[in-house]
């Protein structure tokens, strides 16, 4: 989720904040208050914030539906499926149902506490077919990542704030390479959403890629390469190692690519 795209929306949605739908049930988790939702999108629990992807599934929608809507066309009954940067797991479980009973959904996330909220919304949703990752996903395993203690001064959404390459201080997490997993095959879609290390997740997914040459999903951000030091050669760098091809743009950030052989062969 674009940061940029993130501080557009909550602006164009502080008008329904003040009408938004109460929560059935109110606890804390990890020092944030947070409520339970029963919606049409699914059952959720979340911060009772201004957080607009929180606002937006509590008023019964999709965040970024258009994302939603490629990945139905690509995510086969029975595959599996990847989702990097799953946040409250609104997509995780709409990708769930997708793929049905007979696939798995495996879900990544950094953040203890929005982990903690994604686990509680897989249950919610009795969505038994999703696993979830609480580590930062990365091109090597076992490096020891920090991830920032939101302030919500320049981003008021969890999901904004992501692991920093220069920080020395903040709470550690610890990196997972996708490829040290070694999931099974049958991988049918892939998303990438991990505020700036989109490039970095799939260089340690190169091997799963190349097995399973599924569409892919990531989204770029041009405000965050300075961070990583990273620009959009080095990700055209990669999809030539890869044999991948841009096929379209999608939203504000996103990009689908797939295998060049395979939008020959279409």
């Amino acid at each position: 989720m674009s940061r940029l795209s993130c501080w557009w929306r909550t602006r164009q949605s502080q008008r329904q904040y003040a009408n938004l739908p109460k929560p059935s049930v109110v606890n804390v988790e990890m020092g944030h208050q947070v409520g339970y939702f029963e919606t049409p999108t699914g059952c959720w629990w979340l911060p009772l914030s201004e957080d607009i992807v929180a606002v937006t599934m509590r008023l019964g929608n999709i965040f970024e539906p258009e994302i939603v809507a490629e990945a139905s066309n690509h995510i086969k009954p029975g595959s599996n499926v990847l989702d990097l940067g799953s946040n409250f797991g609104q997509m995780a479980v709409l990708f769930s149902g997708m793929t049905g009973s007979s696939g798995t959904v495996h879900a990544f996330e950094a953040d203890p506490f929005v982990c903690r909220l994604l686990r509680r919304n897989i249950e919610a949703n009795s969505a038994a077919n999703i696993i979830v990752h609480e580590t930062a996903v990365w091109r090597e395993s076992g490096q020891i990542l920090f991830y920032p203690v939101q302030d919500f001064v320049r981003f008021n959404t969890f999901g904004a704030y992501g692991i920093d390459p220069k920080a020395t201080t903040g709470r550690t997490v610890t990196s997972t390479a996708i490829d040290s997993l070694d999931l099974p095959g049958n991988i049918s879609f892939m998303k990438i959403d991990v505020q700036g290390s989109d490039l970095y997740a799939m260089e340690g997914a190169i091997r799963t890629i190349e097995r399973n040459k599924m569409p892919i999903l990531f989204e770029f951000e041009t405000v965050l390469q300075d961070d990583f030091g990273t620009s959009f050669r080095d990700y055209e760098s990669l999809l030539s190692r890869l044999q991948y091809k841009i096929e379209k743009f999608i939203g504000n950030n996103n990009y689908l690519i797939k295998p060049i052989a395979l939008q020959t062969a279409q």
